[in-house]
């Protein structure tokens, strides 16, 4: 059932959406409001150009693709892993875990989420994409075989959950944690301000 919720003024504000199937960006989301709603954008997650432009493009894709069906305040994001310029998406097998783990081993990469506030009642978008640097340690070939046998790393970028068993490989990180997990939290509430959605008024 959809929920309604009302602005300051005593208004029914417009319903926010999130765009996504992922049950951490949910999560994360909850953590400062209950009140929206989750609707999978079935948008094939494929883009080209820079890694930023990627994650942008698939954002916005998502979150007009939700858009289409479901009025109100929807929010897309697109998270990618990036070293070397090389995208790292989600693996297909244990063999593309095991070989994206092996190269993130003893160095930093770049985590990158694309976000996009689409409110169809104004016809506007912002659109922003998050940066974190992460600092692997280096992996032996046994603890990655390990961390693989968890299948912690199915439907990660990176093949790696920075929450989950994966926070003993990490020396540090720069940046916003929820990004890593796949939802920049703090610059979220900062598009839905500019959106006219004040959640922690």
């Amino acid at each position: 059932m959809r929920r309604k919720h009302e602005d300051n003024s005593g208004t029914h504000a417009p319903e926010i959406i999130l765009a996504s199937a992922s049950p951490r960006r949910s999560e994360i989301l909850s953590r400062i409001t209950d009140k929206f709603t989750t609707v999978t954008s079935n948008v094939v997650e494929r883009a080209e150009g820079s890694p930023e432009e990627q994650a942008l493009f698939l954002a916005e894709a998502k979150a007009r693709a939700v858009a289409a069906e479901h009025p109100g305040v929807v929010i897309g994001a697109d998270t990618i892993v990036v070293i070397d310029a090389h995208v790292l998406g989600k693996p297909g097998s244990r063999e593309q875990a095991r070989r994206m783990l092996e190269m993130l081993s003893g160095r930093a990469h770049d985590v990158l989420t694309g976000l996009c506030v689409l409110r169809t009642d104004r016809d506007t978008a912002q659109l922003w994409c998050e940066k974190t640097t992460v600092h692997f340690r280096d992996l032996s070939d046994r603890e990655i075989d390990r961390y693989i046998d968890t299948e912690e790393y199915i439907d990660k970028a990176g093949g790696y959950a920075i929450q989950g068993y994966a926070a003993a490989f990490i020396t540090g990180i720069e940046g916003d944690y929820f990004n890593v997990m796949g939802l920049p939290l703090c610059r979220l509430v900062l598009l839905l301000r500019e959106a006219g959605v004040d959640l922690l008024s």
